[in-house]
């Protein structure tokens, strides 16, 4: 594997980070790390069986998706953690070995860099246990913690209205799930349209669906179903289903092909 890796947040903020160093037997978990530390901990693996090093202020990848850990196994395994769309999921490789891990971790703990993770794995995906019992609603990128069935509608009249470009409503019922509305301003059609990608996490298989649709009215009527009553709507007739763990995939994908085209 290559030890190339891509520096997120240089400067000033990678000279100050700040991350929790634990193991998974639980006699240490500090906020004062250094690469002694880290290294330390990584060397009696046999005793700790996981070494986390979590980083407090997550790395950004792409829109929707960033990276928050990466723990070391007792099994020779590595894995990076990431946070997509408000569930969790992660990209790991076995047969990596202490002196390599600590290299890892080290530079991820230096200069909040990421490695090279084109040939790892990509392991399912499930809910985030946090976050299990709240919604959540996102604004143009912006998150909001406190909203009402109201607040969710209201984000979607200030698409249609073209006061916001995009809205992300994650929701706990049942297995819980999201939606993602975004205006499509460059479409020439007679009518305004709107793209909707609508998941469920089932305790199986994920699904997913998406479309693009121009009926504003039956899209706030079916998004009032989905915040208001009991149970998860269907989704609109002509919405494409889609394999939900490829999509997530191919997401982290697409940020390792972006990172090779700026080395």
């Amino acid at each position: 594997m290559s030890n190339e890796s891509r520096s997120i947040f240089p400067g000033i903020k990678a000279r100050k980070p700040q991350y929790v160093l634990g193991t998974e037997n639980g006699t240490r978990r500090t906020s004062n790390v250094t690469e002694e530390k880290i290294r330390d901990a990584i060397d009696d693996i046999e005793d700790n069986v996981a070494v986390y090093l979590e980083k407090c202020v997550p790395v950004v990848l792409v829109r929707h998706a960033e990276a928050y850990s990466i723990d070391y196994f007792k099994d020779c395994s590595i894995a990076v953690c990431l946070r997509v769309k408000g569930y969790l999921f992660r990209m790991w490789r076995s047969d990596v070995y202490c002196d390599e891990a600590a290299d890892i971790m080290c530079t991820f703990f230096r200069t909040a860099s990421l490695p090279d993770m084109t040939d790892w794995h990509c392991q399912k995906i499930y809910s985030e246990d946090e976050e299990k019992d709240a919604d959540k609603l996102t604004v143009d990128n912006e998150d909001f913690r406190y909203f009402s069935c109201a607040d969710v509608i209201g984000a979607l009249e200030n698409i249609i209205e073209g006061k916001s470009r995009s809205m992300l409503y994650c929701f706990a019922k049942d297995n819980g799930g999201y939606v993602e509305i975004r205006r499509c301003d460059k479409d020439t059609g007679p009518e305004q349209a709107y793209k909707v990608e609508y998941v469920r996490w089932t305790e199986q298989t994920p699904i997913g669906y998406r479309g693009k649709m121009s009926d504003f009215r039956l899209l706030r009527s079916w998004l009032w179903d989905l915040i208001d009553v009991d149970g998860l709507p269907e989704p609109i007739a002509g919405w494409e289903q889609f394999d939900v763990n490829n999509h997530f995939e191919r997401l982290m994908f697409r940020f390792l092909d972006e990172e090779k085209d700026e080395r």
